[in-house]
């Protein structure tokens, strides 16, 4: 029996409807760069914080669809400034080293054993800042998704309280092993167009994978709202 994050895209009444409207999104970006790229990108954060906040026996019964495209095309632009701030460090610490020491003229007969370590040593760094912020970022961006801010996807105690989780370090790291695989598959099919739409799928299991390690984000998001309403 298939994992149920592999089906997931194929459940509910819209899952053809969404299916066509993500790849063709894909396929779209070829002609108009960037803009369908953010709607997809926020229909992911949807979906994760959607199907994240359901119970846990029917939060794979449906695909959510693409109702209200504003709040799709805001929670794009809000998922996009929150990757590119998680993966400035490494970029910035990349520029810095590798791309600096690149640029250089250096003769390669007066290449020292400091340049060679300054070169490793940034290559290095920016590697592991880049594994470490995208690890963190599916609670990032279900918070932001949950609670609709983008300072959210800073909260320290929900990003702490995540990375030491061992069943959000266990769906992460098999979400992105299992869509980097179909993503791989996806671009060697682009020329035949179906490739487009294959990659929302992998985009889709992967963020049904997160679901799975980010559910007491949404968890702890219900209760506060709870402890509100009893307060009141």
């Amino acid at each position: 029996m298939l994992p149920e994050p592999l089906t997931f895209p194929f459940r509910g009444q819209r899952a053809v409807d969404v299916l066509l409207i993500g790849g063709g999104l894909h396929l779209l970006s070829v002609y108009i760069p960037v803009l369908p790229l953010i709607v997809v990108a926020g229909y992911l954060v949807t979906t994760l914080s959607t199907i994240a906040s359901r119970d846990w026996t029917t939060r794979f019964d449906s695909l959510p669809g693409f109702d209200d495209l504003g709040e799709i095309v805001r929670r794009g632009l809000g998922a996009t400034f929150v990757v590119g701030l998680y993966l400035s460090p490494a970029f910035v610490t990349l520029l810095v080293t590798v791309f600096g020491l690149t640029e250089q003229s250096v003769d390669p007969g007066s290449i020292t054993l400091g340049t060679s370590l300054g070169f490793v040593a940034g290559s290095t760094a920016s590697i592991l800042l880049a594994m470490s912020f995208i690890y963190l970022l599916p609670a990032a961006l279900t918070n932001y998704g949950v609670r609709g801010r983008v300072r959210a996807a800073f909260d320290p105690s929900v990003l702490r309280s995540s990375a030491a989780d061992a069943a959000y370090f266990y769906n992460v790291v098999v979400g992105l092993v299992v869509g980097s695989v179909l993503l791989s598959a996806a671009g060697a099919l682009q020329r035949i167009a179906v490739g487009f739409f294959l990659a929302f799928y992998a985009e889709v299991v992967v963020v049904a994978f997160w679901s799975r390690g980010v559910t007491s984000i949404a968890a702890g998001e219900r209760d506060g709202d709870r402890a509100m309403s009893s307060g009141e």
